[in-house]
């Protein structure tokens, strides 16, 4: 039998795009939503069951994730982030799903200077300690989106604010995060206990981003 696969954050940019594919295969998904609007209508367009629940409600939790069998889960950017971890792992654990794919970050540790960085370490922890449930990571650096978002400063004010230094990046899309999220929600069990990080075609600094952008919008970066 076919899974139903629950997505979280499926009307933000990787769940979105995780939904789509799924659906492209014909997999019957159901989303969890934060509020009822346009876009969640425009997810029940594509045959989705839209469920709306707070990731920080256990007992909402538990009523959204019944009948499922797997699940993408993309944690909420906020300062308690594992709380709503541990209660997803709660109601996962009720529902007897059978994986989970998680989205986590490139420099999750335990020893990272950020608390929201150390937290999503905890968050993969978690789902990897849970039996009987296969666990996958998947832990992209900085979006393509995140420097998308910047291009009106770009084409407005010749401007590219993005303080990489002398770093460089190779970001993914949306996506291409969401190919290999539904890789391993497809095929649970090759991709239990792995951890991928999915990149773009090439390594770009600061400058060589400017670069593209300066040749494409026609105006110095």
């Amino acid at each position: 039998m076919k899974p139903t696969i629950v997505v979280t954050g499926a009307t933000g940019k990787t769940g979105a795009a995780v939904v789509a594919q799924l659906r492209a295969r014909d997999t019957a998904v159901r989303a969890i939503v934060h509020s009822d609007d346009a876009r969640s209508a425009a997810l029940r367009s594509q045959g989705v069951d839209v469920v709306v629940a707070d990731l920080f409600d256990v007992e909402q939790l538990a009523r959204a994730l019944r009948g499922t069998q797997r699940a993408y889960y993309c944690p909420p950017w906020h300062p308690h982030m594992l709380d709503a971890a541990v209660g997803f792992a709660a109601a996962a654990r009720e529902a007897k799903l059978e994986a989970i794919v998680g989205l986590s970050q490139w420099l999750a540790s335990p020893t990272h200077p950020s608390l929201a960085t150390r937290q999503s370490w905890l968050v993969d922890q978690v789902f990897a300690t849970m039996p009987g449930i296969a666990h996958t990571t998947v832990n992209p650096g900085f979006f393509a989106d995140n420097y998308l978002r910047l291009i009106g400063f770009a084409s407005q004010l010749g401007i590219f604010p993005m303080p990489l230094g002398v770093g460089r990046n190779a970001p993914p899309s949306n996506e291409d995060i969401a190919r290999v999220v539904v890789g391993a929600l497809l095929d649970p069990a090759r991709h239990a206990g792995k951890s991928y990080r999915p990149t773009g075609p090439a390594l770009l600094d600061a400058r060589e981003i400017a670069a593209v952008l300066q040749r494409v919008l026609g105006r110095r970066i």
